[in-house]
C-alpha cells in the first residue's frame, strides 16, 4: 500500500467511526465524542500533510494534525479514569486540558515564530507523497514531557482500577491503558526508526479500532448501571447481569446476599465451578439460555440455604431490533408464596389468594418496568436527577387525598393508574437531541422547544413500549391514562399551556393531576433554586396558579397535601 493510500484508509475508517458514534446518541458519553473526533482529525491532518504541494498547506493541515496529537492523551487519560472508577482531583482534570491546549497553540505557531519549531521544509518524495522536514524549537520539550507525565499516569490508573476488580472489567481498563501506553511507545520509536509510514500513525489506526471494543464494553457498563439502578428500590430481588459471552457484568447488593460467591468474581471474567451453588443454578442456566437449550419463560425453582428463589432470565439490547448483547437474571424470593403453595395443595385453602398476590406481583413489574425505562431517558438529561422518583412520590401523596373525597368522583383504580404511569410522563425526551436537552444554558426558547418536542413524541413512544399491555380492557385504560400524561401534562386551565392549548376539562383529568407536581418540582430543581429559594415559596408560585395553570377543584385538595410534600423534599433543605 502507497503511503497517501495507507493515510487515506486510515482517514475512512476514523470518519466511518466517527458518523457511526453520532448516530448512537442515547448512549455516547462526551469523552468518548471527543475521542472520536480527535482520532478522526489527527489522521485528516496526516492525509492532508502527505498530500500537500506547498509548504504552507503542509503547516496548515499540521494544525489540524495537532489537535489530535494534543489532546488525545489527555481524553485517553481521563476516559481511563472514568472507566476504572478512580476519581480524579478537580485540578488534575482541568491541568490536563490546559497543557493540551497550550500544546495545540504552540502547534499554530509553527512557520510564523521559531519557538516550537525553529524550521520547517516541505519535502517531496518520489513516491508522491510529502512529508514535513522540521528542526525543533526550545519549547517543542513540553510534548514528550506531556507524554512522559501519561505514561506515569496510565500506570498509576491501571494499579488504581486492578483493586476495584468486582466492579470495572478488567478487559476495559487494560484495554484502554495498554492502548494509550502502545501509542505513546511507538511515538518514542518513530522518533529513532525512519519509516515512509509514521509509527504514530500505525498506532493510531490500531488505536481506533481498538477504541470501538472499548466503547462497546463501556457502553454495556452504563446500561448495567442503569437497570440496576431502576431496580434498586426492590430490596427483595437479586439481580445478576452478564454480557453476551457469559461474563460477569455486575450484580444488585441482595443478589451478592443470596450468592456470597458473587463478591469474589472478577468483572469481564467467565465463571467457573468454583463459584459453587452460583454457578450451578445460575450461570448453567444462562449458558443453556444462550446455546437455545433452555427456555427462559419456564419459570424454575432453586433452593439457597431455608430461601427459595424464582429464576426469571431476559436478553438485553440496547437499541429495538439489534441483536442480544447481554443476559439479565432476576432472582425473585418465593420462599412464602411457595410455603402457601405447599399449604393449598395439601389442605385444598383458598386459591383466591395466591391469585390477589400474583396480580400485585405482575402490579409491581409493571411498574419497575416504566421506572427503568423512564431513569433510561432521565440518565440523559443530568438536570433531571430524581424527577421522575419525587414526582411519583408527589403524585402518589395527591392520589390519596383525592380518593378521600368522593364528590370528585375518581375510582381507586383510576388514580392507581395515574400513578403508575406517572414516571412514562417524560419518555419523549429520549426524541430530543443532546444538544438541546443538554444545553448548560436555559432560555425560553430552549424550554418550549422541550415542551413541545417531548409531549408530541412522548405518546409515541408510550403506544409502542406498552404495545403488549393494551390487550385487555385494563390494560387499556392504563395505556389511555399514560398516553394522556405524556402529551397533555403542560397545558394550563386557561388555554395558556402546550402544546395544543386546551383549556378547562377539554384536558385529561389524569394530567391535570400529574402537573401540579411535575411544576413544583421543576420550581425545585437546582437550577431554579435561586428564582424559588424555599418549598414554601415552590408551593405559593402553584397556589398562586389555581385557577390560571391548574384546575381550581383539584386545587383545593391539592393545598391539602403541603405537609406530605415537604417531606418529600426536606432533603433539599427547604
Amino acid at each position: 500500500m502507497t503511503v497517501i493510500g495507507f493515510y487515506g484508509a486510515a482517514f475512512l475508517l476514523n470518519l466511518l467511526i466517527f458518523f457511526n458514534f453520532i448516530c448512537r446518541k442515547e448512549f455516547q458519553s462526551g469523552l468518548n465524542f471527543f475521542i472520536s473526533l480527535a482520532l478522526l482529525l489527527r489522521s485528516y491532518g496526516q492525509l492532508m500533510v502527505a498530500l500537500s504541494k506547498s509548504v504552507e498547506m503542509a503547516i496548515f493541515a499540521n494544525e489540524i494534525f495537532y489537535f489530535g496529537s494534543a489532546f488525545l492523551p489527555a481524553f485517553l487519560f481521563l476516559s481511563t479514569a472514568r472507566l476504572g472508577k478512580v476519581k480524579l482531583p478537580r485540578v488534575i482534570e482541568v491541568a490536563s486540558l490546559v497543557y493540551s491546549g497550550v500544546i495545540m497553540l504552540l502547534a499554530i505557531t509553527i512557520g510564523k515564530v521559531g519557538i516550537y519549531y525553529a524550521d520547517v521544509t516541505l519535502i517531496r518524495h518520489p513516491e508522491g507523497y510529502s512529508t514535513l522536514g522540521k528542526v525543533y524549537g526550545p519549547l517543542h520539550i513540553l510534548y514528550p514531557v506531556m507524554l512522559g507525565c501519561y505514561v506515569v499516569g496510565f500506570i498509576w490508573l491501571f494499579a488504581r482500577s486492578f483493586k476495584n476488580r468486582n466492579v470495572v472489567s478488567k478487559r476495559v481498563i487494560t484495554g484502554a491503558a495498554n492502548l494509550a501506553l502502545t501509542v505513546i511507545a511507538l511515538y518514542a520509536l518513530d522518533k529513532v526508526v525512519d519509516t515512509p509510514i509514521s509509527l504514530t500513525s500505525v498506532a493510531y489506526v490500531i488505536a481506533t479500532v481498538v477504541c470501538i471494543r472499548i466503547m462497546g464494553d463501556a457502553e454495556m457498563h452504563d446500561l448495567t448501571g442503569c437497570i440496576l439502578e431502576a431496580m434498586s428500590g426492590n430490596e427483595e430481588e437479586g439481580v445478576i447481569v452478564f454480557d453476551n459471552g457469559e461474563k460477569f457484568i455486575n450484580a444488585n447488593d441482595k443478589a451478592k446476599e443470596i450468592y456470597p460467591e458473587i463478591k469474589h468474581l472478577t468483572v469481564g471474567k467467565l465463571v467457573d465451578e468454583s463459584a459453587g451453588a452460583f454457578y450451578e443454578q445460575v450461570v448453567t442456566k444462562v449458558r443453556a439460555m444462550n446455546v437455545g437449550i433452555y427456555n427462559p419463560e419456564n419459570s424454575q425453582i432453586v433452593e439457597v440455604g431455608d430461601r427459595k428463589y424464582e429464576i426469571g432470565m431476559n436478553g438485553i439490547t440496547i437499541r429495538k431490533g439489534e441483536s442480544r448483547v447481554g443476559t439479565f437474571v432476576e432472582l425473585e424470593d418465593v420462599t412464602t408464596r411457595e410455603k402457601i403453595a405447599e399449604m393449598e395443595a395439601r389442605y385444598g385453602k383458598e386459591l383466591e389468594e395466591d391469585v390477589r398476590k400474583k396480580e400485585l406481583e405482575i402490579t409491581d413489574m409493571q411498574n419497575r418496568l416504566v421506572l427503568g425505562l423512564a431513569s433510561l431517558v432521565e440518565s440523559r438529561d443530568s438536570s433531571t436527577g430524581g424527577h421522575i422518583v419525587r414526582t411519583q412520590q408527589g403524585v402518589r401523596i395527591f392520589a390519596e387525598q383525592l380518593k378521600n373525597v368522593r364528590a370528585i368522583g375518581l375510582s381507586d383504580d383510576f388514580l392507581n393508574n395515574v400513578v403508575l404511569a406517572t414516571p412514562m410522563h417524560d419518555l419523549g425526551k429520549i426524541a430530543i437531541d443532546d444538544d438541546i436537552l443538554k444545553a448548560k444554558e436555559r432560555t425560553q426558547e430552549r424550554e418550549d422547544t422541550i415542551i413541545k418536542l417531548h409531549t408530541e413524541e412522548g405518546p409515541k413512544i408510550v403506544r409502542k413500549v406498552l404495545a403488549g399491555i393494551g390487550e385487555t380492557d385494563k390494560g387499556s385504560r392504563f395505556v389511555e391514562i399514560a398516553v394522556n400524561i405524556a402529551s397533555y401534562h403542560h397545558e394550563h386551565w386557561d388555554g395558556s399551556g402546550a402544546p395544543y392549548g386546551l383549556r378547562g376539562k377539554e384536558i385529561p383529568t389524569e394530567a391535570r393531576i400529574v402537573a401540579f407536581v411535575d411544576k413544583l418540582d421543576y420550581y425545585l430543581d437546582e437550577e431554579h433554586r435561586e428564582e424559588t429559594p424555599s418549598f414554601d415559596a415552590a408551593f405559593e408560585r402553584i397556589v398562586n396558579g389555581i385557577g390560571t395553570e391548574f384546575d381550581p377543584e383539584l386545587g383545593a385538595e391539592f393545598v391539602k397535601c403541603r405537609k406530605q410534600l415537604r417531606e418529600i423534599y426536606m432533603g433539599l433543605g427547604n
